[in-house]
C-alpha cells in the first residue's frame, strides 16, 4: 500500500515538473517581443511536449502539446517531424475538435512546406471524406483542385471563370 502511495506521488511530481518546464519555456517564448523565434528553445519545447505526451498520454493536457509539438515543428520547418505530431494526435485522439485541422495541417504542410503538392493530395481527400461538412471543407476543396498550380496559374483561372460567366450573361442578355 505504502509502495503504491510513493509511486503515485512520484509520477504526480515527475508529471507536474515536466508541465511546470513546459509552462515555464513557453512564457519564454512566448514573450520575447522581438518575434524572431529561438530555434534551441523551439526544440527543447518539442522535446518537453513529446516526453509528457508519451509518459502521461492519458492526461488532458496531452492533447493539446501534441498538437502544440506539431505547431512548433511546423514552425521551424521540421516538417515530417510536424506530419508526425499530427498524425499522432489524430491516431490517439481521433474524436477530439482538432483532429480536422491535424488532418488539414498534414496535407498544407506537405503542400506548402515541403513543396510536394502530391502527398498532400491523400490528406486532402481524406479531410473531405471524414469531414465534408466542416468549417473548413471549402478551403480544403479548394487546395485540392489547385494542387501543384503557382498563385498565377489559380489567378488565371479565376479570370477565365469571370470571363466566362460575363459571356454567358451577355449570351442570355441577347436572347431576351
Amino acid at each position: 500500500m505504502i509502495f503504491c502511495i510513493i509511486f503515485i506521488a512520484a509520477c504526480s511530481s515527475k508529471q507536474q515538473k515536466i508541465a511546470d518546464q513546459i509552462t515555464a519555456l513557453e512564457n519564454q517564448l512566448y514573450a520575447d517581443s522581438t518575434m524572431v523565434p529561438d530555434e534551441k528553445k523551439e526544440k527543447e519545447i518539442i522535446a518537453l511536449y513529446k516526453s509528457y505526451t508519451e509518459q502521461f498520454p492519458e492526461d488532458s493536457a496531452s492533447a493539446a502539446y501534441l498538437f502544440k509539438a506539431g505547431d512548433v515543428s511546423s514552425k521551424i520547418n521540421e516538417t515530417q517531424q510536424a506530419v508526425e505530431f499530427y498524425g499522432k494526435f489524430i491516431h490517439q485522439y481521433p474524436n477530439h475538435r482538432n483532429a480536422p485541422y491535424a488532418l488539414f495541417l498534414q496535407g498544407f504542410i506537405y503542400e506548402n512546406q515541403a513543396g510536394d503538392p502530391m502527398k498532400a493530395r491523400p490528406y486532402y481527400e481524406a479531410f473531405l471524406k471524414a469531414y465534408p461538412d466542416h468549417p473548413i471543407a471549402g478551403d480544403v476543396s479548394f487546395s485540392l483542385e489547385n494542387l501543384g498550380k503557382t498563385p498565377e496559374e489559380i489567378i488565371m483561372g479565376f479570370d477565365s471563370t469571370a470571363q466566362q460567366h460575363d459571356s454567358l450573361q451577355m449570351m442570355s442578355g441577347s436572347a431576351k
